[in-house]
């Protein structure tokens, strides 16, 4: 009977913040609102990086490039076909994306530890290269407008048109990553993070399910991308290539391999520079520096694996 109130109580929590945030445009300014939408959308890339260095131990530098990849895909498929409507771009994003992730990680995937990773950065930094290549597509090194995105005859160009959007996006993403996780799926994942020769000896096929992981993470990526793009209206490749510590941090401070480490890790990584008001404008590198190296030696699992120690310390200690 406890469990089960627990669980009323926590469901109801979740339902009682989406309600909140689907009202916020009601009671928060325009800043505050491309804010906490810049806060979802990281977490939403984070989430697919997340799956795959917490839950397959696929230590990729890709998901810049994947990020950026599903932001100007969007962009100029907007450009180009302005009668399509949001959802079918956003899932034509998400299919363009996992196809990439397929083809990247099919030959990576064979790569281990280091040697993947340099594999996985090479194919952000050639993206980039490739974006400013093809100018007249992206616009090159001068970047590009995008147009706002579409339902039926609605034009969503409102900030709180596509903050809602984002808000809707990211709960089915929460969601959706929750119930991979606690799905057959997610525990032969888990497994080849724990141990690759104990999780072939139980039948999984290791090659496979990396490769389904990096697809998934990669379209994840590329989701965010795209949200990303009709949040900010305007795209340069500068915007993403700088963006690859920001999402280990985000692993690092929320909790790696949780499903709420990313979105709790995105909302502290993003309010840092708004509590600390410009201090460190220009040394933030500096700053993140520091929450790495402290969140390393103090807490390694993050936010979520520290207060989970603490909890079950305390119940220890309440039984004894």
């Amino acid at each position: 009977m406890q469990s089960v109130n627990k669980k009323v109580l926590k469901n109801s929590s979740l339902v009682l913040i989406v309600v909140l945030l689907l009202l916020a445009p009601l009671y928060i300014s325009n800043y505050l609102l491309y804010l906490v939408g810049v806060i979802l959308i990281m977490a939403i890339v984070a989430q697919g990086l997340n799956t795959m260095i917490g839950w397959g131990a696929i230590f990729s530098f890709g998901q810049p490039g994947f990020m950026a990849f599903g932001a100007y895909f969007g962009a100029i498929i907007s450009r180009l076909f302005p009668m399509l409507p949001f959802p079918v771009i956003l899932i034509l994003t998400a299919v363009a994306s996992a196809l990439i992730g397929f083809v990247i990680g099919f030959p990576c995937l064979r790569l281990r530890g280091f040697f993947l990773a340099m594999a996985t950065y090479g194919f952000s930094s050639a993206l980039f290269v490739l974006i400013n290549f093809f100018n007249n597509l992206t616009g090159g090194n001068e970047g590009m407008y995008v147009a706002p995105p579409t339902f039926g005859p609605m034009v969503l160009s409102s900030i709180e048109s596509i903050f809602i959007m984002i808000v809707i996006i990211g709960v089915l993403t929460q969601f959706f990553v929750s119930n991979i996780s606690k799905s057959r799926t997610g525990h032969a994942w888990r497994s080849i993070r724990d141990g690759e020769i104990a999780a072939a000896s139980l039948g999984i096929n290791i090659a496979r399910e990396k490769l389904k992981l990096f697809t998934f993470g990669s379209c994840l990526g590329g989701v965010g991308g795209v949200l990303y793009a009709y949040l900010i209206g305007y795209l340069q490749a500068d915007f993403f290539s700088i963006m690859g510590l920001s999402f280990f941090l985000i692993l690092v401070v929320g909790g790696i391999g949780t499903v709420w480490g990313p979105l709790l890790g995105s909302v502290i990584m993003m309010l840092i520079p708004q509590v600390f008001g410009g201090l460190f404008n220009q040394s933030m590198n500096l700053v993140y520096g520091a929450i790495l190296l402290i969140f390393v030696l103090i807490a390694p699992n993050g936010l979520l694996g520290m207060f989970g120690s603490l909890i079950t310390n305390v119940k220890s200690r309440g039984k004894a």
